[in-house]
């Protein structure tokens, strides 16, 4: 049975497509294995394994993991329940993609430098660290103030799930994403939960010189475009 983080999981996160041609391109450009971090439920993990590269899916909640294994075909995709920044695998990978804005879920420059120092450890020579961030104050082509039209929903075991974001919050160098989520029984019991993902705001420049710090060097960014709910965002390119 799938988890209600999961569920909360892809309600939030599965809808979204925009960056999957980037994935598909970068994938393509320098092959596997690839390592998919904060792989989740496997939205991407899942989408590469089916092109035919071998992908290893690292997460922190291994409930999410356990979600992207009942959808992967029998040994399909390796799953690792880890910190990303600190991970230990026996081999290297031609390319590692952090989607999702996960590297600014690290918790500031120290946490990045930590995940940058696995990172270039299993990173193949000529391999690429890839990473999505976004400014999400800039929301010129996204959604204003962070509260979506719209909540998204889904029913699960008979128990309605519904989530929106409503606020934007900040504090000194985060931006929260504040949801509303309400739960709905078949008896008509309803819950309701806030839940807040904090963002740490870092620039381009911020993490190529953190990446460059441990090696890494810079290659071209790829941009991932906006739509009408989500900003667009920059892919940080990094070379082993």
């Amino acid at each position: 049975m799938i988890s209600e983080a999961a569920i909360w999981h892809d309600l939030e996160c599965g809808a979204y497509e925009a960056d999957l041609d980037c994935w598909r391109t970068l994938a393509n450009d320098y092959g596997g294995p690839i390592l998919d971090v904060g792989a989740g439920t496997g939205r991407i993990a899942l989408m590469l394994a089916q092109l035919g590269h071998q992908v290893t899916a690292l997460d922190l909640d291994e409930s999410l993991l356990a979600a992207l294994s009942q959808r992967a075909p029998a040994g399909g995709i390796e799953t690792l329940c880890a910190d990303a920044r600190d991970f230990e695998l026996d081999r290297q990978f031609a390319l590692i993609i952090v989607p999702m804005l996960t590297v600014q879920l690290f918790g500031g420059a120290a946490g990045r430098a930590r995940f940058f120092d696995s990172a270039s450890a299993h990173l193949a020579p000529g391999g690429c660290v890839a990473l999505a961030i976004a400014d999400l104050l800039d929301d010129e082509n996204g959604t204003s103030g962070g509260e979506a039209t719209e909540a998204d929903r889904c029913t699960t075991a008979g128990i309605s799930y519904s989530t929106r974001a409503v606020a934007l919050n900040r504090r000194d160098g985060q931006v929260g994403i504040e949801r509303r989520r309400e739960l709905e029984s078949p008896d008509g019991k309803r819950e309701v939960k806030a839940a807040t993902d904090w963002i740490d705001t870092v620039t381009a420049e911020q993490l190529e010189a953190e990446a460059e710090a441990v090696g890494l060097t810079v290659a071209p960014q790829r941009l991932i475009p906006a739509t009408s709910e989500y900003i667009g965002s920059a892919v940080i390119c990094l070379n082993g």
